[in-house]
């Protein structure tokens, strides 16, 4: 993954929080767990931001690089997705909130994994400085997916 793909993935996540916030105000938060999803989301795009930007962040005197805040990021980006489907379904309790929670949850999983493999600079994810143009359709498709699902996750609630 290259680093600035993770920072400009923060910024479109931090920029539907603040739009979300602008246009529906203090109604997105529905109770104190819809309010711990968003905080969670923003701290994700903050994590794949700040990730994106430096080489190495200080965390009780020790530098943590890069890789482990953009993986960190994204493990939690996932958690929060997979948790606020799971509360849909919870909510409106029909068997297609189910289906589309456990479709979630699986995409989700990987995205974990990719975050957990990004973390330990795994050879499983690729770091390269310049990577292939198929690679990088292949995420900016897997962003625009995450995207729409997210969006219909959230006004479905």
């Amino acid at each position: 993954m290259k680093r600035r793909l993770a920072s400009l993935l923060g910024v479109g996540m931090l920029g539907l929080v603040s739009a979300s916030l602008a246009a529906f105000g203090s109604s997105v938060l529905t109770g104190p767990l819809a309010g711990a999803f968003l905080a969670g989301f923003a701290l994700s795009a903050i994590l794949l931001l700040v990730g994106g930007l430096v080489d190495s962040i200080t965390v009780v005197g020790r530098p943590v690089p890069w890789n482990v805040v953009v993986g960190i990021g994204d493990i939690l980006l996932a958690a929060v997705v997979t948790l606020s489907a799971i509360r849909s379904a919870l909510v409106t309790d029909d068997a297609w909130s189910w289906l589309f929670a456990g479709g979630v949850a699986i995409g989700c999983t990987s995205l974990a994994w990719f975050g957990v493999q990004t973390a330990r600079d795994s050879r499983h994810v690729d770091l390269e400085a310049t990577p292939s143009s198929r690679r990088l359709v292949a995420i900016a498709l897997l962003v625009a997916a995450s995207f729409g699902i997210g969006v219909f996750v959230a006004t479905s609630v």
